[in-house]
């Protein structure tokens, strides 16, 4: 039987996981890759240590499976989105890779604000701006180290890095680049207008022809078949960006399902065959199935606020999560005034926004708490959703992956709140096999990614909504949303 090698390159941790052609888990290994840190708001990682990793985690991979390196049949990847991996015309890294929560180009951002840039950018890279964006943190380079950014030669994502490495090709994969603010995301092509409004535009050459999710360029050489003790000539598939990998292991092939992922963020996904006209300005990118796109929300609002409170509070019980569920249990939803705000690490509502309690009273104990944590990471979820919901039209099945996916109750919470039927995918490394689903795809195991989705992804599990509840979670949520408002017309905190 073949076997599929996917590697998921996250900010932090990178894991390769092999799979068979039913999506089985043969097994996973993981390395960590810290942050190099040397500037605040700054976040790197050196990109030859990130190759050793990968190198690392594979052979662990073959190592604890005793699987042969003849067995796999395709290798393929998953990777964080924004950020930016140079190498010079040698091909060589002159300087630490940029991860996605880098914020140095913060002041270009606000530049680029101040000057109208966002709209006159949207019709062509379907993209907001941010600071990790590479259009935005070459801008940086331009303007703060010359030196640098005279050295470039190629400009690559965290996956075409790796990709490079392993094949000697260059190429930036097709549904990463398209959220780089370098990318026509109408033509699938680089565009010297949307390159200008960067003050970025001799950097064109220097870009790599994008890279179709399926498509393999060039096999494994023999230099990389070495380090990591897979076979030389073993095909490389472009691979995606994460959010498409999550996206794909919920079997998100038409626009009849949305695709949210609970975990340090909150992630929305829908695909679509065209790009709708709309006032807002939703970020969409090229999706991995040809002819659609894909349209996703999200900020860092959700599970990791949980970690923070069972860290901080609950760091005596064995189980804490499972205890967070029971204490939910004792108090009826929606049957307090308490408000969480999940803007521990940033806010979706607003820049002046932190995180918080509002409306603590001494009649209320752990479990009052605890349902306002669910609740407010649920109610800054359904933001997102409602953006997405306000595009697509309600009829739609709503996938829910991640690690609070576990949690029964809570994922009941998310139903009754979006008064809607949703269908809970359990999935351990929805990059790796994201990435398999790819690589099965691109060695022509499955003529498609429907095929391929249908063998090799989980089933979900359905949870129908109490719409009893709709109407008080509707209130709460309005309160909710006026309180984000109110705080955030207060004066930045110092």
């Amino acid at each position: 039987m073949p076997h599929f090698l996917g590697i998921d390159i996250g900010g932090s941790v990178i894991k390769s996981g092999l799979y068979d052609e039913t999506g089985h888990e043969v097994g996973v290994a993981s390395m960590n890759d810290a942050a190099i840190v040397e500037h605040v708001g700054w976040s790197e990682r050196d990109m030859d240590a990130m190759w050793r990793s990968v190198c690392g985690t594979i052979r662990q991979l073959l190592d604890r499976t005793g699987t042969p390196p003849a067995d796999i049949s395709g290798i393929s990847f998953s990777a964080h989105g924004k950020g930016l991996y140079l190498v010079d015309r040698d091909g060589k890294p002159f300087r630490n890779g940029i991860i996605s929560s880098d914020n140095r180009a913060m002041p270009e951002v606000r530049a680029l604000r101040a000057a109208g840039v966002p709209a006159k950018i949207h019709p062509m890279s379907y993209q907001q701006l941010w600071p990790s964006h590479p259009a935005a943190i070459l801008r940086w380079f331009r303007d703060n180290d010359a030196e640098a950014y005279g050295r470039i030669g190629h400009v690559l994502m965290a996956h075409d890095w790796i990709r490079y490495r392993m094949t000697g090709h260059l190429g930036c994969e097709i549904t990463n680049i398209s959220g780089s603010n370098l990318l026509d995301v109408n033509t699938g092509t680089y565009d010297p207008a949307l390159l200008a409004l960067f003050g970025i535009e001799d950097i064109g050459d220097r870009l790599p022809a994008p890279v179709g999710s399926t498509e393999s360029p060039a096999g494994l050489t023999a230099a990389a078949a070495a380090e990591t003790g897979l076979r030389a000539g073993t095909p490389v598939f472009g691979g995606f960006f994460d959010v498409v990998s999550a996206a794909v292991c919920s079997g998100l092939a038409d626009d009849s399902r949305i695709n949210v992922t609970m975990g340090t963020w909150t992630i929305a996904t829908w695909t679509a065959d065209h790009i709708p006209a709309s006032d807002y300005p939703y970020t969409w990118g090229r999706y991995c199935i040809p002819g659609r796109y894909f349209v996703h929300e999200g900020s860092p609002t959700n599970a990791a606020n949980l970690e923070w409170f069972v860290r901080t509070f609950m760091s005596g019980h064995d189980r804490p999560y499972a205890e967070c569920d029971r204490l939910l249990g004792t108090v009826p939803p929606a049957s307090t005034s308490i408000q969480f705000l999940p803007y521990l690490f940033s806010s979706n509502l607003g820049d002046n926004l932190q995180g918080g309690f509002h409306g603590l009273a001494n009649a209320y104990g752990l479990g009052e708490v605890v349902q306002a944590v669910y609740e407010g990471i649920c109610f800054s979820q359904q933001v997102h959703l409602d953006r997405i919901l306000a595009l697509s039209g309600r009829d739609r099945r709503l996938r829910l992956t991640g690690g609070p996916a576990k949690s029964r109750p809570w994922m009941q919470m998310v139903a009754d709140i979006a008064a809607l039927p949703i269908e809970v995918v359990h999935v351990e490394q929805s990059g790796c096999l994201g990435a398999a689903v790819a690589a099965a795809v691109g060695s022509g195991a499955y003529p498609s990614f429907i095929d391929a989705m249908n063998a090799m992804c989980p089933a979900a599990s359905p949870i129908e909504p109490n719409l009893a509840l709709a109407e008080p979670y509707r209130r709460k949520y309005e309160r909710f949303l006026e309180l984000a408002a109110a705080l955030d017309r207060l004066p930045a905190a110092v």
